[in-house]
């Protein structure tokens, strides 16, 4: 073959092994491109359902690439405020913590799920026995707050002053000291003050505490229980703060955080908005969380849904948002 010859074939060889390579082994179509991205930051609670359900399912469904970060719903609202963290969407447990980016980075979010309260416990705990029966059944649950006022007993839960779990604890706590006539600073007593180190951990890190023998039972949401497999006791509605029609005796507990200001107890549901400008990711982000396949992946992971609710200024709602809320 002459030296001409030769070039031709070796370019042509190479156009079809470069076309071959675009496509893939198969032939197939290089996979497309992400159009946009959206950072996403998020009460601790919802990283497993958002890292490894609802980030993948929103980029295969729309191309945008996803980026989560989660914590107490406070904190992470403070990191926004400062610009110390960058995102476009916030998803909180309760208003409470969105109204610290108001009026500058949003004035509205969307209500549409929450995960009841319960008490997550160690199946190699020396209480277990007691605990089991509790959650089965066989022993009433004022029990549960009995054990707990056991000075051996070790006891985990999350700061109130950052994280909405962390109140919701401390107030169930004293809603249950009324309701079983434990006397007025039980709660006090047995939880110390708000950020008592012996008590606090982070909401990251609790339950992996718990679950490496460290605590006998921790706070959690029905949600994190079941992602992470763990032996846990129900509570009924009027101490799980999931249920919005039991807000009247909710607001009966209050707890003085260290800045000095007083919360009412509340229900906490899961609220989102995005932030800043809203980009058209966040709004599809947003829009896919409120459809039917972010709703189903949300019940799926032990949450509960509800038709979707405007908080806070309805006007202000992105158009890319509106028809997904009444």
């Amino acid at each position: 073959m002459s030296g001409k010859h030769t070039v031709l074939a070796s370019t042509l060889a190479l156009i079809v092994l470069g076309g071959l390579a675009g496509c893939g082994a198969s032939g197939t179509p290089p996979a497309a491109k992400p159009v946009g991205q959206v950072s996403v930051a998020y009460a601790g609670s919802l990283q497993w359902v958002n890292d490894q359900e609802i980030g993948p399912a929103f980029t295969q469904a729309t191309r945008n690439r996803y980026e989560g970060r989660g914590g107490g719903s406070f904190g992470i609202a403070q990191e926004i405020r400062s610009g110390t963290i960058q995102a476009n969407v916030f998803e909180s447990l309760g208003y409470a913590p969105i109204r610290l980016l108001e009026p500058r980075l949003t004035t509205w979010a969307v209500s549409f799920a929450a995960s009841p309260l319960v008490v997550a416990y160690n199946p190699k705990s020396p209480f277990a026995p007691q605990l089991n029966a509790i959650r089965d059944g066989r022993l009433p649950l004022k029990e549960l707050f009995l054990l707990m006022a056991n000075p051996t007993f070790h006891l985990g839960r999350t700061n109130p002053n950052t994280d909405p779990q962390g109140q919701a604890f401390y107030w169930m706590m004293e809603l249950a000291a009324k309701h079983y006539g434990l006397g007025a600073d039980w709660a006090q007593n047995v939880l110390g003050p708000l950020d008592n180190p012996r008590q606090v951990y982070s909401e990251e890190g609790i339950l992996t505490v718990l679950q490496a023998g460290g605590l006998d039972a921790s706070s959690a949401f029905l949600s994190e229980a079941k992602e992470r497999h763990l032996d846990y006791i129900v509570l009924p509605n009027w101490l799980n703060f999931a249920d919005p029609s039991e807000n009247s005796w909710y607001h009966q507990a209050t707890i003085t955080l260290n800045n000095g200001k007083t919360v009412q107890g509340q229900a906490l549901t899961v609220d989102i908005t995005t932030v800043g400008r809203p980009t058209a990711a966040a709004q599809s982000f947003v829009r896919f969380v409120l459809g039917s396949r972010g709703r189903a992946l949300m019940q799926r992971a032990g949450f509960d849904t509800f038709t979707p609710s405007v908080l806070g200024n309805p006007k202000a709602v992105p158009s890319g948002v509106r028809a997904m809320v009444r």
